[in-house]
Formats: structure tokens, C-alpha cells, sequence
């Protein structure tokens, strides 16, 4: 009778507890927080050990060890919220912090030849993919979608423009894993192939190649810092370059859907262009960094606190990874994701040969 008045007054005491915790967290904030700690943790010790090995950057550390634990172990169902919140919204804040390293000065210096290497590779992926998709048969809907997820920005571009011709999910769900794989395998082999010496690149030229090619925004951050400062630099200046080229891309595509100028999977309907507003926070903090806004110690500060976020982000992704989708993914759309990533990663080399 003792022991279950014991028990009783433990489990009034832990109801007590909960109880006061969520008076100071709110629902929608407590559901973030198993999945927040997991990509922290990861975050600290990839900083800790990623630091000190040569090929492998704190950011790279970190999506591995992200991969390893979803792909060897179960992940509970309650880190799944954080782990999304930290993939998304933890990474763009974090590009908006970014903006602190870089000023206008770094951004026109790298010319019209920059914005070339950045956007012709673009329009020949959309292009190519889409005809390349046609000639194998495969799905339409997946072929564009995997052509503007590999060319673009990744998973936004995708789940904006299969918005605006309302693919069904499934196919949504296939582009996005097949970006994903292919994006993180570009930034895994990127840094080693660099570092070896292989294709002779300079700093700038790593980082413009990086920019131009990998999928993800975070997954540039990961390999174009592999390079360096500069060439880390360079590699989101010119991927931000690619995911502003996606506002003028779905109006387009909006107008032309609007029109019946293409047959959608939906109804052809307008549909509202999600834009890309962390792009405002970036330019806003490069704005303030050009006018010599922020003190030494702050810059300091801030580019810390953007490093652990980053990382976080990376972690998710990690965490995110499932290479078990290939499997579920079928044959065509992998070879269509083999051919887009193999198309934008030379054709956008050989341009850097030839300009820069």
C-alpha cells in the first residue's frame, strides 16, 4: 500500500512538472524540442570532432553522423517535427545570417562571367532533363520536377512549382528523394575531389563550381566551406543567384499553367508562388556588413551562432536521408537524377575553365 502511495505521489509530482513546463512552452514550441536537441547534439559534436580532420569540414560531420542514425537505427516519431524544423527553418535563418561575411563589393566583383556560370547551366539542365525525360519515357510530372529540383534549389523548387502544376505526391515524394540522395552524394564527393588535386581549381573556381551545381542550399554551404572561406563565399552568392532565378521561373510557369498552355496534373488553376523571403534577410544583413554596421566582436559572434545553426541544419538533413528510397523510387526517375546532376556539375566546370 506504501510502495503505490509512493508511486502515486512520483507520477502527481512528474504531472506537476509537465504541467508547469508547457505554462512556459507553448504546444507548438514542446513538440520541436526532442528533434531541436537531437540536431543540437550532433551539431556540438560535429563541430567538436569536424574540425579536426582534413577532409571532412564540421558541416559534412555532421549530415554524416545525421545519415548514419537514420539509416542504422529507427528515429521515434517525436523528433521528426524538430528534425523538419531545423532542415527548414533553423537553415534559412541561417542564410540570412550568412549574409554578415560578405558585403556589395564581393557580390559585383564576381561580374558578369559569374552570373553566367551561375545561370546558363540552370536553363541547360531544365531543358536537357525535360528532353532527356521524353526520351526514356518517363513520368512528365517527375521528369519536370526532378529537372527544376536538380537545376534550381532543391526540394523548394520542386514543392513550388509541383504546387503550381499540381503534381500529385507521389510524385512530389519521388523528385524530392532523388534530389536529396543525388545532392548529398555531389556534396560528400565535391571537397575530396578538391582537396585531391583532381581538376586543378582554384579557391574561386571551387567555389563558383559548388554554387553552380550542388542541389541544396545547405548542401553548398557544406561543400563550397570545404574550400575554404572564399570559396564558401562564393559558392552561396552564386547559389542564392540560382534560388532567386526561381521567382521569375513560377510566375512563368504560373502564367503558362493559368493558360492551358501546358496540361497540368490538377485543375489549371493560379497558384500562389511560394517565395523565397530568407533571400530578404540575407541581402539585409549584407546591406548592414557593407556600411560597417556590425563591431569586430559581433561579426565574431554572429558568424558562431550561424556556424552551430548551419550545422544543425545539416544534421536534420542527415537525419532526413534515407538511401532505402532509391529502391521505392524506380529506375527511370534515378537515371533521370544521374543525368541532370551529371549535366549542371560539368557543364557548369567547363564554363569555369572557359571564363574564369
Amino acid at each position: 500500500m506504501q510502495q503505490e502511495n509512493n508511486i502515486q505521489s512520483v507520477n502527481k509530482k512528474e504531472q506537476t512538472l509537465k504541467l508547469k513546463f508547457r505554462f512556459f512552452v507553448p504546444p507548438e514550441v514542446e513538440v520541436l524540442l526532442p528533434g531541436l536537441f537531437l540536431t543540437a547534439i550532433i551539431s556540438a559534436l560535429a563541430l567538436h570532432t569536424g574540425a579536426k580532420l582534413h577532409y571532412v569540414t564540421p558541416l559534412i560531420a555532421a549530415m554524416l553522423m545525421g545519415i548514419v542514425l537514420r539509416n542504422a537505427f529507427i528515429i521515434p516519431e517525436t523528433y521528426k517535427p524538430g528534425i523538419f524544423f531545423s532542415m527548414r527553418q533553423v537553415l534559412r535563418f541561417a542564410v540570412a545570417l550568412l549574409g554578415v561575411r560578405i558585403t556589395f563589393s564581393k557580390i559585383t566583383a564576381l561580374g558578369m562571367e559569374g552570373l553566367i556560370v551561375a545561370l546558363v547551366p540552370l536553363l541547360l539542365t531544365l531543358v536537357l532533363t525535360i528532353f532527356f525525360g521524353r526520351l526514356i519515357k518517363a513520368d512528365p510530372s517527375r521528369a519536370f520536377l526532378i529537372a527544376t529540383g536538380t537545376s534550381i534549389c532543391g526540394a523548394s523548387a520542386i514543392l513550388t512549382v509541383g504546387a503550381i502544376t499540381k503534381a500529385k505526391e507521389d510524385n512530389i515524394i519521388v523528385a524530392i528523394s532523388s534530389i536529396t540522395i543525388f545532392g548529398t552524394i555531389s556534396m560528400l564527393l565535391y571537397p575530396f575531389i578538391y582537396k585531391a588535386g583532381v581538376l586543378a581549381l582554384s579557391p574561386e573556381q571551387y567555389g563558383f563550381w559548388a554554387g553552380a551545381s550542388i542541389h541544396e542550399v545547405a548542401q553548398v554551404i557544406a561543400a563550397a566551406f570545404g574550400g575554404g572561406d572564399l570559396s564558401g563565399e562564393i559558392g552561396i552568392i552564386v547559389k542564392l543567384s540560382r534560388v532567386a532565378s526561381l521567382i521569375p521561373i513560377a510566375f512563368v510557369l504560373s502564367y503558362i499553367v493559368a493558360n492551358r498552355m501546358v496540361q497540368s496534373e490538377g485543375n489549371a488553376t493560379a497558384t500562389r508562388v511560394s517565395f523565397p523571403f530568407f533571400l530578404f534577410g540575407f541581402l539585409a544583413m549584407v546591406l548592414l556588413n557593407s556600411f560597417e554596421f556590425f563591431t569586430p566582436k559581433a561579426i565574431k559572434w554572429i558568424e558562431f551562432v550561424d556556424v552551430f545553426m548551419l550545422t544543425m541544419a545539416m544534421a536534420g538533413m542527415g537525419l532526413e536521408t534515407d538511401f532505402s528510397q532509391l529502391k521505392r523510387v524506380g529506375y527511370k526517375p534515378v537515371l533521370l537524377s544521374i543525368f541532370s546532376t551529371a549535366l549542371i556539375s560539368v557543364s557548369s566546370l567547363l564554363l569555369i575553365k572557359l571564363l574564369l
